[in-house]
């Protein structure tokens, strides 16, 4: 849906070199259209919305120029006001109780096509949507530590949804003859990368496909849709993109995860090598959480500030953080400043700005690593909250912990400090329920 135009261009020049054989192919649309602080913006914020004359404009606008759109919605109003728009296609159905009952007759009568992602939609309505792929004896042994916690999640969401509407859509844009894609927006809760496209052909099987419809919306439906015209079937001259698996997945969709071998342009998979790294990492997850807690953690204080450098009783310490690890352009610095909380000697001054640039987020602030070196895990399952004193400018600030368990993507809360000092504590399991160990 979106990217950083520069990461996306260097990806298709790899990609069209064929210097990508060990790893997916990569298709973007680059930047995206969004409302100001918008979805896309920065993580977790999915608030304001593009109104319905700027999303026909923008639609128009792209038509113009030869390109698909694809909207991405949450509701049923927002699908009905994308494709009445002119989208091209949907990224997501909706959780409700129900459909509008012409809802795939609309979609069929606009052309448009729909990437239903059910996995996802059940862990917004409170289940952990792949959580069944964790005991499938085929897929388990290729599921790092990370992909096991996320699949064991779901959204946790104050009002409970239901997931029938969803269901129940699928179903109408079967009957209308709507093109149904597979997709499965990794890394959102109750997802992990390739083993939930599995999940979501079986999903779609209970919401009414054949295992023939769901093959074709995860191969050549794609492919068609997005123009890719050297991959999506096996024939003469296409690209030798190959999965080869025992059983028959047009009348077991299961099937497809006995997998026997993997091609990409004719290039076998190390399958076996894969599976060997995953087992390391397994591994190393057991010693981890058998690891003792970090030398001087034992009373839980992490700095008082009260020296003339940012120290800490614990851990590799203090450093600035900003986007500028992924290409942002945020600076940031960090000092000990007079006057803490409680009339305390100091506290510690975190300064900079937050600037726009080609970075998929943009952040900038502290960051304290309670390993021995710099962004390494520690074992901190002993303790169970975050707390600390703060005061700012009277706006949003956010709290971010990286896990082994998370792969790559931290998890987050957000508080809003004014001029005065204020205590702010966070339960660690409000942190993707995390318990610390990693």
């Amino acid at each position: 849906m979106f990217t950083d135009v520069h990461f996306a261009a260097e990806m298709r020049q790899e990609q069209s070199a064929g210097k990508a054989s060990d790893r997916a192919d990569m298709y973007s649309a680059g930047t995206l259209i969004t409302a100001p602080g918008g979805h896309g913006t920065e993580y977790g914020i999915k608030i304001p919305t593009l109104s319905k004359e700027t999303l026909a404009a923008a639609i128009a606008a792209a038509h113009k120029r030869g390109k698909l759109t694809v909207v991405h919605i949450g509701t049923l109003q927002d699908a009905e006001d994308a494709i009445n728009a002119g989208a091209d296609g949907l990224a997501h159905l909706f959780a409700g109780a129900k459909s509008d009952p012409d809802f795939g007759r609309l979609v069929a009568a606009h052309h448009a096509f729909v990437i239903p992602t059910l996995t996802v939609l059940q862990s917004v309505c409170g289940t952990a949507g792949g959580e069944p792929l964790i005991g499938d004896p085929h897929l388990a042994p290729y599921l790092d530590p990370s992909d096991i916690t996320n699949l064991q999640k779901a959204f946790s969401l104050p009002n409970k949804l239901s997931c029938a509407g969803s269901f129940e859509a699928v179903k109408q844009l079967k009957v209308a003859g709507v093109p149904i894609l597979v997709g499965d927006d990794v890394p959102n809760p109750g997802t992990a990368p390739g083993a939930t496209e599995h999940r979501e052909l079986e999903l779609l099987v209970q919401a009414g496909l054949t295992p023939t419809e769901a093959l074709t919306a995860a191969t050549s439906a794609p492919a068609r849709i997005f123009h890719l015209d050297d991959r999506g079937t096996i024939a003469a001259g296409q690209r030798a993109d190959l999965l080869l698996v025992n059983g028959d997945p047009s009348s077991d969709i299961l099937a497809t995860r006995d997998i026997a071998g993997v091609w990409k342009d004719g290039v076998p998979a190390d399958r076996a090598g894969f599976n060997a790294a995953v087992a390391k990492e397994r591994e190393e997850a057991k010693a981890q959480a058998a690891a003792p807690p970090p030398a001087g953690s034992e009373s839980g204080l992490v700095s008082d500030f009260e020296q003339a450098k940012p120290e800490t009783k614990f851990g590799a310490g203090w450093m600035v953080s900003t986007d500028r690890m992924i290409g942002g352009k945020s600076s940031a610095a960090i000092k000990i400043a007079a006057g803490g909380a409680h009339g305390s000697q100091g506290c510690l001054d975190i300064s900079g700005e937050v600037a726009a640039g080609n970075a998929p987020a943009a952040w900038s602030g502290a960051l304290f690593s309670p390993g021995k070196a710099m962004m390494t895990a520690a074992n901190l399952s002993a303790k169970k909250s975050l707390s600390f004193w703060a005061k700012g400018e009277g706006r949003s600030y956010t709290v971010m912990i990286f896990a082994q368990s998370f792969g790559y993507q931290p998890a987050q809360q957000t508080f809003t400090a004014d001029g005065e000092w204020k205590q702010f504590t966070f339960p660690l399991k409000s942190f993707n329920g995390t318990d610390g160990t990693t």
